[in-house]
């Protein structure tokens, strides 16, 4: 007689064991891939990370540029604004001046002068009358006024030829600082998009290391989970394993006593026989079974 059901459940133990080993080896590719895939992650965090130390630098560089350029603007346009009111001023000074030199037009004071020497040379050397000599006189006062306004007219002239080259330096520095404003305004421009676009990476690049951060969380949770089912696969292969120890164990030992175990029951046979009590299959197998095969089918005399 055979014993399929033993080898039913031996043939199950081994091919549980291979399972379960298979099953072993899959969560572990899938740990593997899952280690690699974080580390490309952690790699990729890393990069942008510098990039984001790299972004934060140049917009604490390029914010400095700008606040000086703002400042520079600043005074420049009060500068300008204080150029205005000093050429405004200037301006109604020379039209003073002009006004001025209308009423002086042909006021000579070398000429004055010598009109002046010559009528006092004719009070002098001539013979006039009371009356003539007081007009004369008088001529010579009006043009010793004249004289004096004449000589002032002159220095104020030259005052203002001097102002006039002040005026054109101040006319020539305020091109200069309209010149500086437009182009400060330019660069300001230009800085304040690129600070705006720095930003708006700065923040796209946190946002990005959020995720990345969210993912290797997952990632390293889904490798915990991964490596609790190893575990628990391990801890059943070892129980399987010991299970198909423990059961060919039991077989060599089953095997090593069928011979005694058959013995002992065919003597009880035989004493129910001598007393004419009814025996059992085993018994009666015992009796009169072929024994020679008994490593295949002793196997079920129990």
């Amino acid at each position: 007689m055979s014993n399929p059901p033993a080898e039913a459940t031996e043939e199950s133990i081994y091919k549980k064991i291979s399972d379960v080993k298979q099953e072993i080896s899959t969560l572990r590719e899938r740990k593997y891939s899952s280690i690699e895939e974080i580390r490309k992650l952690r790699q990729k965090k890393t990069e942008k990370i510098e990039r984001l130390k790299a972004i934060r630098l140049q917009l604490k560089t390029i914010f400095e540029e700008y606040s000086a350029r703002i400042n520079e603007l600043k005074e420049l346009k009060q500068r300008k604004e204080q150029l205005f009111e000093v050429i405004k001023e200037m301006r109604k000074e020379f039209e003073e001046l002009r006004n001025l030199m209308k009423k002086t037009q042909g006021m000579n004071p070398d000429l004055l002068e010598k009109r002046i020497k010559s009528l006092e040379w004719r009070i002098q050397t001539s013979s006039l009358t009371l009356e003539e000599e007081k007009k004369l006189i008088q001529r010579i006062a009006d043009m010793e006024k004249r004289l004096s306004e004449a000589k002032k007219m002159l220095k104020i002239k030259e005052k203002g030829n001097e102002e006039r080259a002040e005026f054109l330096a101040r006319r020539i520095e305020l091109a200069t600082i309209r010149q500086k404003i437009s182009g400060l305004i330019s660069e300001i421009t230009e800085k304040r998009k690129t600070l705006k676009a720095l930003r708006e990476e700065r923040n796209k690049l946190v946002k990005e290391l959020d995720e990345l951060s969210s993912q290797i969380q997952n990632k390293s949770k889904e490798i915990d989970d991964i490596q609790k089912q190893i575990d628990a696969k391990k801890k059943e292969l070892d129980e399987l394993t010991k299970a198909k120890k423990a059961m060919e164990q039991g077989f060599s030992i089953s095997r090593a006593n069928v011979a005694e175990v058959i013995e002992k029951k065919k003597k009880i046979a035989e004493e129910k026989l001598k007393k004419g009590e009814r025996l059992s299959f085993d018994e009666i197998y015992a009796l009169y079974g072929d024994h020679r095969g008994n490593n295949e089918d002793g196997d079920n005399i129990h």
